[in-house]
């Protein structure tokens, strides 16, 4: 019988050992979850700041880097015509 219970005062010792080191678990994880929650909180405020930055770029910049890109090839296109203008003969086709 000596045996039975001290099997038996083992499981409880460990079902309280193990009652502990979940309760020891847990919080562990309150507190990160405490302490990561204001660093989340931060990470998408800038992916938000960075968000507004990149749509205020792209409709300042690049319309403007588009529109200039636009007469340029309006600028090229107007030379090519005068220059095809003045070749001899004035052939649109291009040849001489």
């Amino acid at each position: 019988m000596e045996i039975a219970i001290l099997r038996d005062w083992v499981i409880v010792i460990l079902g309280f050992l193990a009652i502990g080191v979940m309760v020891v678990f847990v919080t562990l994880l309150v507190l990160i979850y405490r302490k990561v929650t204001p660093i989340l909180d931060a990470a998408r405020e800038t992916v938000s700041n960075v968000h507004r930055t990149s749509s205020v770029v792209s409709r300042s910049v690049i319309q403007s880097v588009a529109r200039i890109e636009g007469l340029a090839a309006g600028v090229r296109k107007a030379a090519e015509v005068i220059a095809s203008m003045s070749k001899k003969g004035g052939k649109k086709d291009g040849t001489r």
